[in-house]
């Protein structure tokens, strides 16, 4: 008789366990449903732990870049675990093979691990139930194991929808401001009985820190900027929008190149406050008197190729941005006659790498230069040294922007 009276209050602490189960697993569904935040479910999770099955201590941690403790009680504020690479190994070790718990983990029953998408999202240490209801704690532990993934999991889908929406967002703002730069760049390249210039512009990223320009000056002279950005992204572009519009305002009205070269470093001080700069290179043709004067602001040094000979355009200052005011500034003027190319590029081009670590450089480019020089326009001539480029980078990836601007005299 006893023995029957006992049969069934274990089976009726049974049953009540399992009404306690089902009741608990609806809340947290409606609460995930509810699209509660990450710290109200945490707080549904530890109530029914703590409250409802009794269990004397938890620690939750989390990983989220790196391993995140969100939950503990039952444990002194002092108790810390830094879940290290050694410490995992332990853990992983104990899932494996049921060993015992080493002495950091002695006072916790079991561990409860979360998987998701081939990734290990969590772990739950779980110490014992003072549950009268509850005889055993491992007839409970599926159904912990059931919750603590329904809540981690929930939470890690809330983290990836939040970092989608962020990506999205910035997305968007990467397309604005690439269509913005992209509105910065002359509408059209002059191609005339006197002078065939050409432009090719290919960003690393959505958002570059190239940009060149081409500026009527009079009927005689043009002026030619090829200008690259110290970093990249939006922050790049914004400077380089602020440097674009200067340029137009300025250029017409300056006496000299090297007035308008210092009026502005001084416009990119004031905005870039020292934090980038920008390294150009500026150039007035003359197409009546065929010189070419020029300013380099720290930039790579042009070619012109002329009678089966490059020249160098090195003659200029420091980057624009550098400095407060300039420390030198020298300007430079070459005769530029019919059949000379000008050929300015960005780092882009002569620091991409091989597969190999070789760099294209300088001397590749001169060599495409001289082999190509009777291309029947500057264009053919660029769609040849980017042909070549891609063939020597072959499948790495670029660098950096790859910004080509040309010039030749035709009469």
């Amino acid at each position: 008789m006893a023995g029957e009276i006992e049969n069934k209050s274990s089976m009726q602490s049974e049953l009540n366990v399992k009404k306690l189960q089902l009741h608990w697993l609806l809340q947290i569904t409606k609460a995930i449903n509810y699209d509660l935040p990450a710290p109200q479910l945490f707080e549904v999770y530890q109530s029914v732990l703590k409250e409802h099955l009794k269990i004397n201590k938890l620690i939750l941690y989390i990983h989220e870049h790196q391993w995140h403790c969100m939950l503990k009680y039952g444990v002194s504020d002092e108790f810390h675990l830094e879940l290290n690479e050694a410490r995992l190994a332990e853990i992983e070790k104990i899932m494996t093979t049921g060993s015992d718990m080493p002495d950091w983990l002695s006072s916790f029953e079991t561990i409860i691990p979360v998987n998701h998408n081939k990734q290990q999202l969590a772990f739950a240490f779980i110490g014992s139930s003072t549950h009268e209801d509850i005889i055993n704690l491992k007839d409970v532990i599926p159904f912990i194991h059931t919750i603590t993934n329904i809540i981690v999991v929930a939470i890690e889908n809330k983290r990836l929808t939040k970092e989608s929406i962020r990506q999205a967002q910035i997305e968007k703002e990467l397309e604005l401001a690439a269509r913005m730069q992209s509105m910065l760049f002359p509408a059209h390249i002059p191609h005339n009985s006197r002078i065939d210039l050409a432009a090719t512009y290919l960003p690393h990223q959505m958002v570059g820190g190239d940009y060149y320009d081409y500026i009527e000056l009079n009927d005689d002279e043009i002026l030619i900027c090829l200008a690259d950005v110290s970093g990249k992204g939006i922050s790049a572009a914004l400077l380089m929008s602020n440097f674009q519009a200067n340029l137009n305002a300025k250029a017409p009205l300056s006496k000299s190149l090297i007035e308008l070269v210092h009026d502005l470093n001084d416009s990119v001080n004031k905005s870039a406050k020292g934090e980038k700069f920008i390294t150009v290179f500026l150039a007035i043709i003359n197409t009546q008197e065929r010189i070419l004067k020029y300013v380099n602001a720290g930039h790579n040094p042009p070619l012109i190729y002329s009678g089966h000979e490059f020249q160098l355009l090195d003659k200029g200052t420091t980057g624009l941005g550098m400095f407060d005011e300039l420390p030198f500034i020298h300007q430079g003027e070459v005769s530029f006659q019919p059949g000379s190319t000008l050929f300015c590029y960005t780092d882009g081009v002569v620091e991409q790498e091989n597969s190999t670590g070789e760099a294209f450089g300088v001397d590749i480019l001169m060599e495409l230069i001289e082999r190509n020089h009777q291309a029947n326009s500057m264009k053919d001539l660029h769609v040849g040294v980017i042909n070549s480029f891609n063939d020597f980078k072959k499948a790495e990836d670029p660098i950096d922007d790859v910004t080509l601007l040309s010039c030749r005299m035709l009469i």
